[in-house]
């Protein structure tokens, strides 16, 4: 696990003011010197949940979870206390310094380029979505009557035949470690590459800061199975990560609660209709710390 100097995280934690942070996830109100809204982390009908801005910290009266802005972002997100440093420094636009560790160097190197082939990814499986070859995927959006501005908003897209993608991939410079670490493209036992996802409706998966960690696939016509998932790897753990988050996030009714749905075509299709605070889990289990309609 890399480690950061006491003095890069001051400088972190410094840049990034609690009220400001919090108030994406919770709706706060002033009362006095302090914020207060409904706990996150339990159900409650009156605000307990308070917001230091002097002090830098946040305290439920009614739980008793506190902490300062790491620890917040740590208990929302399900991230590790690195995760968070990163995830609060990239806000900040503040560089963080390089791993000295050859083994956390390498393994932060490898998520960096498994994050860019699965943006590109994302990005061209979306512009395949509107080219001829993706009839069954342009007939199947056009029964679920799917507007073009919600296949934007979540980047759907369509896979095309056997190695179409791998081909796209070398093409654009990326290298076998960070393609087959992506789980995008599969390896034979005689040496082939063959792209994991194949004549399927595409959603890319990404995390609450908008970054592509993972895709599912449906099929379009009677084949099996209905649903591809991504594997797990250095970018993406299905139990820490919701469907839909990211766009959910931007929503002002999360900060009330948030609606937890099946599966992708259920948050999109809620989407689309106006219900804006809806994800759905990656496997069949919920963090316990989301907090879920009643």
């Amino acid at each position: 696990m890399p480690r950061y100097s006491d003095e890069i995280i001051e400088e972190v934690r410094q840049s990034n003011d609690i009220v400001d942070i919090i108030s994406q996830y919770v709706h706060l109100k002033r009362s006095g010197r302090n914020f207060f809204g409904l706990c996150p982390f339990h159900n409650e009908k009156s605000p307990s949940f308070s917001v230091s801005p002097d002090k830098q910290i946040f305290h439920c009266f009614g739980c008793g979870v506190g902490g300062n802005v790491f620890t917040f972002l740590m208990k929302i997100e399900g991230i590790n206390f690195v995760e968070a440093v990163q995830m609060l420094a990239e806000r900040a636009n503040i560089q963080l310094p390089t791993f000295e560790n050859r083994e956390d160097s390498a393994r932060e190197e490898l998520k960096a380029k498994v994050y860019k082939v699965n943006e590109f990814t994302a990005q061209f499986y979306h512009e395949n979505l509107y080219k001829t070859s993706a009839k069954p995927a342009q007939e199947y959006v056009k029964k679920r009557k799917l507007s073009n501005e919600i296949l934007k908003a979540f980047r759907i897209g369509y896979s095309g035949k056997f190695d179409e993608l791998y081909r796209e991939l070398k093409k654009q410079g990326f290298q076998e470690p960070e393609i087959l670490e992506s789980g995008l493209v599969n390896k034979n036992e005689n040496g082939t590459y063959i792209d994991r996802y194949r004549n399927r409706l595409m959603f890319p998966i990404c995390d609450a800061r908008g970054k592509v960690i993972a895709f599912g696939g449906r099929v379009l016509d009677d084949s099996k199975p209905k649903y591809i998932n991504s594997p797990e790897n250095v970018v993406y753990s299905k139990g820490r990560h919701l469907f839909g988050l990211n766009v959910a996030k931007k929503s002002n009714e999360i900060k009330k609660r948030l609606l937890i749905v099946e599966g992708y075509m259920d948050v999109i299709s809620l989407q689309q209709r106006g219900i804006t605070n809806v994800v759905a889990p990656l496997r069949n289990s919920i963090n316990p710390t989301t907090r879920m309609a009643t």
